[in-house]
């Protein structure tokens, strides 16, 4: 089967298209140039899939506004990931709940702090070799779930269980 021709395209000008399609999904200069960006990739990606039952238009058209929902759906979701500082109202100066300790004039509260940690350490420990990992890197270094699944080459719901049930553990400990 022999594949149509596809219209030859001044860039600038589809380039210009397209931009002005991320912008009706965007609304934003900087976020329209990525969704642009993005669009010409996969525009040029896919460029066999380009049968010409349709003008060229309007493939690009649905390539652009495919890639400006991907692009807000991901915005969406790290915009609902919430940190893992554990803060609370009243102490949000940003310190991960597991690195805040006791002044160190106060030695009772310091042990038991520790005592506390070693606690939560064994319960998390005993879930299993892929759990520590996960609960230290987001309940005690305060970093995302989405870090995290790159770093350990896991999935972003793998991190969210493995994380929630540590967690779980870690609050049946006392700690």
């Amino acid at each position: 089967m022999q594949t149509p021709e596809r219209p030859d395209v001044d860039v600038d000008r589809t380039r210009a298209y397209v931009r002005s399609i991320a912008m009706k999904y965007v609304h934003d200069d900087q976020d329209a140039e990525d969704v642009t960006q993005d669009a010409m990739l996969l525009a040029h990606r896919y460029r066999d899939s380009f049968r010409g039952d349709a003008r060229y238009s309007t493939w690009l058209y649905r390539v652009t506004a495919t890639a400006a929902l991907m692009f807000l759906r991901k915005q969406r979701r790290l915009s609902r990931e919430i940190p893992a500082s554990g803060t609370g109202a009243s102490e949000d100066d940003g310190t991960p709940w597991l690195e805040r300790v006791a002044s160190p004039s106060d030695l009772r509260a310091e042990v038991i702090a520790r005592a506390d940690l070693g606690a939560v350490a064994e319960a998390v420990a005993k879930l299993g070799a892929k759990y520590p990992a996960v609960f230290w890197k987001r309940y005690g270094e305060g970093r995302t779930e989405t870090e995290i699944a790159k770093e350990l080459g896991v999935s972003v719901a793998a991190v969210k269980t493995r994380a929630f049930r540590a967690r779980q553990a870690a609050l049946a400990s006392g700690g």
